[in-house]
Formats: structure tokens, sequence, C-alpha cells
């Protein structure tokens, strides 16, 4: 454990560092710090002995190790953190007409990656936890329908599928009847587990062939069960990371993984700095945060950048886009429920 006055150092030296991106010397502390520049540099040298502070090679000044960063966070780094000025900016950059949630949800994470110049990740609620409110079966033509599925009364999803070659129209009726006698009103998850276990001894009362049956079925639900994820400024984790983080925010399904452990079940928010499991963020700092999407559940908003980033004001960017977003999907969801229509 270090003293009170080593952990003012500390702070102010990251504060310093994640400001100018310089090495910073005692003469710099001493104007903020009522001590000596021997004491100064006496409790510097004990911080560095300890790992949290880093000599630099080129000057006598000192830097946060990841170490340093990681103490930083842990102890003094306020997760409620707001700056007004970024209100005024997010705000203006939220004024925009949305048709739909995903118009939403990206426009916050390339607001968020805009304003960082880091990577930003939106996860919608999860899956498992979103419950299917609605479906019906529209025939397009004789070779293909569009099944419509819709989650927790407020998202659809469409999925367009040839229509087996042995169906007639009624077991299309037949379908649809099985889904909501069986299915509706379940969460993902319960249809998940149904699709293995019930549905294929409900097919087989209806159906002499039931193997295309069960293969339409696990081809319309398929959507259901995959991560909804955002990623705004991919490119910018080239300037902080290496290429493996850059090709990592490809694979959606494992961001949505990755960023969902980053949080305990009771967790709002959270920093890990240089400690990801995911070994394609094992040297990033990711800053994950819940916010509320009104009347489904909560999302996830995470802010991917370098161990040096500026701590106070990613997490304050990270708040006030989290808050302004639940603002704008509560205006949204308000405006669907309305006398109004939406037209898609």
């Amino acid at each position: 454990m270090i003293t009170q006055r080593q952990n003012e150092i500390l702070n102010l030296i990251v504060e310093l560092f994640t400001q100018t991106h310089e090495p910073v010397g005692s003469k710099a502390l001493q104007a903020l710090i009522a001590s000596s520049s021997a004491t100064i540099r006496n409790d510097m040298a004990k911080l560095e002995k300890l790992g949290l502070l880093e000599k630099a090679h080129t000057s006598s000044g000192r830097m946060p190790s990841p170490a340093g960063f990681q103490y930083f966070v842990k102890h003094s780094l306020n997760m409620d953190n707001i700056d007004e000025q970024d209100i005024y900016q997010v705000v203006k950059a939220f004024d925009f007409e949305a048709f739909k949630l995903e118009d939403i949800l990206q426009k916050a994470g390339q607001i968020l990656a805009d304003l960082t110049g880091y990577s930003a990740v939106i996860l919608d609620v999860e899956p498992a936890r979103q419950k299917l409110t609605a479906f019906d079966i529209v025939q397009l033509s004789n070779h293909d329908a569009l099944a419509v599925l819709t989650l927790d009364e407020s998202k659809p999803a469409t999925v367009q599928f040839a229509i087996p070659k042995n169906f007639l129209t009624r077991d299309l009726l037949t379908i649809k009847q099985i889904v909501d006698d069986r299915l509706l009103g379940r969460s993902v998850m319960d249809i998940h587990y149904k699709l293995r276990t019930e549905i294929p001894q409900i097919v087989q009362r209806y159906f002499t062939t039931t193997d295309n049956v069960l293969d339409l079925f696990d081809y319309v639900f398929a959507e259901l069960f995959k991560e909804t994820v955002f990623v705004a400024g991919k490119v910018n984790s080239l300037e902080y990371a290496d290429f493996q983080t850059y090709q990592f925010l490809d694979d959606k399904q494992g961001v949505a993984l990755a960023f969902r452990q980053h949080l305990a079940e009771d967790q709002m928010a959270s920093v890990q700095v240089a400690d990801s499991k995911e070994e394609a963020l094992a040297n990033v700092t990711v800053l994950t945060h819940r916010f509320l999407i009104p009347y489904r559940g909560f999302g996830i908003l995470s802010l991917i950048g370098p161990i040096d980033m500026d701590y106070r004001r990613s997490v304050s960017l990270v708040n006030v886009v989290g808050r302004v977003l639940a603002m704008k999907l509560g205006d949204y969801y308000r405006y669907l429920n309305s006398n109004h229509y939406e037209v898609h």
C-alpha cells in the first residue's frame, strides 16, 4: 500500500502523462504538491520500485506503468465522472431522426469513436433475455415466404426462406400455429431448448417427413440466437493496438462474448487495463458500461483504447453517451407505442 502523498503523486503523473504523453519530472509536480523536490523524487523512486512508475529512457522523468494505470483506475478513478462540455457535444451529435433501433445504436458507437479517437462497441440486450412476442409468416410467392419475428414487443426481425417443395399452403399455417402454441411469449433461451426437445415431437404429429421441417425451424430461428453488435472506429485501433485487435473487431459474436465477460451480473460499469482474458484485448484498456434500453433491458456500451488514454474524459464520454442514448431510445419507443404508425 502506498502513502497518501505517493498516491497523490501517482494520480498527478497519470493526469499529466495522459494529457501530454511526456514523462513527468519532480519539478513539474513541485508546484502542485506542498513538498520539496527531494521528497517528491524520493516518493517517485519508491513508486518506481513498486512497479507503478517507469523511468523514461530519454529523460529523468517518470511515466505510469501498466500496473500504475491499474492502480489509478482501481483507487482513484471516479466512474460517475461527467464533464459538462461533453454533454453539449453528445446531445448535439444525437440530434438526428432515427428510423429504427439499429440506427440509434450505430450512431451512439460512432459518436463515441469520433469524440475519443478510439474504438467503440455497442451490444443490444443479450439474446437469451429477450422474448418472442409475435410471429407471422407472409407468403411472397409459390416458392418463398417471409417469417416475421418480434422480440420484446418492439424489435422485429425478418427471415426470408424458400418453401420446401413438398409443402402445401396449410403447412405454413401449421408451422405458425406450432410457434404460436409452443414458442410465443417464451424467452430466446427457452426457445433454443424447445427446438431441441419438444418441437421435434410436435412436428411428427403434423408432418410425415420431418427433416426439412426441423431444418426450416432451425433456419428461421437462428437469427434470434445471434448477438446484435455494432463496432465503430475499428480503424482507430491500428493507432493504439496491433493488427490482432483490429481483426478481432470483425468477429462480432466473439466481441460480444468478450465484453459480456467484462461485467459481473450486478456491475453497471468496469475498467480493465491490460487485463482482459481475450488475447486480442490483453494490451489495451476496455471501459464497459451498461445502458438502459427502455421496455427491453440493458445493452452494453464499450470503449477500447490505449493503456495511456485520458481516463477521466473517456469515462465522462462513456457516461454521457450512455445516458443520452437511453433518453434517445426512450423517445423512440414512446413514439412506437403512441398512436403513430411505424412505416417499414
